[in-house]
Formats: C-alpha cells, sequence, structure tokens
C-alpha cells in the first residue's frame, strides 16, 4: 500500500458522505481509507465498499487517529477531519510528490465561518497552522510517534513536530 487516509469520525454523516463521494474518483490501487468512529451516537454507515470501518469507544481524536495509524499499511499516511473537503485533485498531488519525508498542502476554510486561507508559495514556505490534516507524513519519518491521548487541544502541534 502507497497511501493510507486516515479519517477520525464523531457524528457527522454528511459531511463524510461528502468527503468519501469527492474522494472515490481519485483512487488508484495503493490507496486505502479508514474512517474510525469513535463512537458515534449512530454508528457510522457508508454504501462505499472501499473504505475500512474500525468502530470503538469513544475515546477521543487522537485515540482515533492512532487507532487508524496502527491499521493502516500505506508507506504514506494522511490524516482527514470527517468533516472536511479536498480538493479535487488531492491524491493526484500526494502520490505526484513521492518520495518525500513530510508535505505541507495549502488550505483555506469554506465560507459560512471564519475565514481562512494558507498558501504555500514554493517549497521553502511552512505552514503556521500545525494541523495534521495539512500535513502527509512518510512512515519512517513518524516512526513510533502518536498522537497525545492525553491532551484536550493541539495534540496536532505535539505529533507534527
Amino acid at each position: 500500500m502507497i497511501l493510507s487516509i486516515i479519517i477520525p469520525f464523531y457524528n457527522v454523516q454528511p459531511y463524510t458522505d461528502e468527503l468519501l463521494d469527492g474522494l472515490l474518483p481519485q483512487l488508484t490501487d495503493g490507496v486505502e481509507v479508514i474512517v474510525v468512529d469513535d463512537g458515534s451516537k449512530v454508528p457510522f454507515t457508508t454504501v462505499h465498499d472501499w473504505v475500512k470501518v474500525i468502530r470503538q469507544d469513544n475515546a477521543g481524536v487522537s485515540h482515533a487517529r492512532n487507532v487508524g495509524l496502527e491499521a493502516s499499511t500505506g508507506e504514506y499516511i494522511a490524516f482527514i477531519d470527517a468533516d472536511d473537503l479536498v480538493a479535487s485533485d488531492y491524491i493526484r498531488q500526494i502520490m505526484s510528490r513521492i518520495p518525500f519525508d513530510h508535505l505541507e498542502m495549502s488550505w483555506k476554510s469554506l465560507p459560512g465561518g471564519q475565514q481562512f486561507e494558507y498558501r504555500l508559495n514554493s517549497i521553502h514556505d511552512r505552514l503556521g497552522n500545525p494541523s495534521a490534516v495539512t500535513r502527509v507524513f512518510n512512515r519512517s519519518v513518524i516512526g513510533t510517534t502518536r498522537f497525545n491521548e492525553n491532551k484536550q487541544a493541539a495534540e496536532d502541534a505535539e505529533f507534527n513536530n
């Protein structure tokens, strides 16, 4: 497996359906998608048979990401939040840059909430946002590092360092 996409899920079915529908035309051999249902009130379901679903008792986003990381088989690891969307060439952009240790990706928020846009203009740019969803990692760089399950906020920043 080349790329594992890990999606921690908690009670956001319509958003995750839209995310998965957006990933579908991008899928290629060598890409796996893992949704970790973190104890949702209504268990996550999907019509997509290519999605590996793992259910667990509610233990938080860090635990869900760690469970997905342990279940993944890809050489490269990407995290997407269940209520996020990705560009129509998200997977192609990642695969076209292999090999790498880690990859930082531009992102922006959608209309309706507070607006953010982080654009990388060169290979020397770095993101100010420490979120794991803006990065893709080579598994060898992650090694035994895991998300701190005792932190309630900013666990991404610690994982990314």
